[in-house]
């Protein structure tokens, strides 16, 4: 028996049923939420253990899966967060906030 999810539909105001709207993909071109960057790295040869050594970083996603192609080295996409408490609430809440540095790319 195949269990599914309904979702309830809503009148719009030309009296079609009408979804409501699901939140869409995250963009895969560096950035995330309109602000937050992500970084993307070659890995290194010979890494150890799964640990990740990072070689060159790229500006885009595309240009590191290329480079990834051609050397058949794995890449990396990095975001780096920094938490953040918000007492403004009654309740108080954890929240993050996107580190941003400027790029070096060789």
């Amino acid at each position: 028996m195949a269990g599914g999810v309904a979702e309830p539909l809503v009148e719009g105001k030309d009296s079609q049923p009408v979804r409501p709207g699901r939140g869409g993909r995250k963009p895969r071109n560096g950035q995330v939420d309109g602000g937050e960057g992500l970084r993307f790295f070659l890995a290194k040869h010979g890494a150890v253990d799964g640990v990740p050594n990072f070689e060159r970083e790229f500006a885009t996603e595309p240009e590191a899966m290329v480079e990834s192609l051609k050397t058949g080295l794995s890449y990396y996409a990095v975001s780096e967060w920094r938490g953040i408490a918000d007492f403004s609430g009654k309740k108080p809440q954890l929240r993050r906030e996107p580190v941003t540095r400027p790029r070096k790319v060789v």
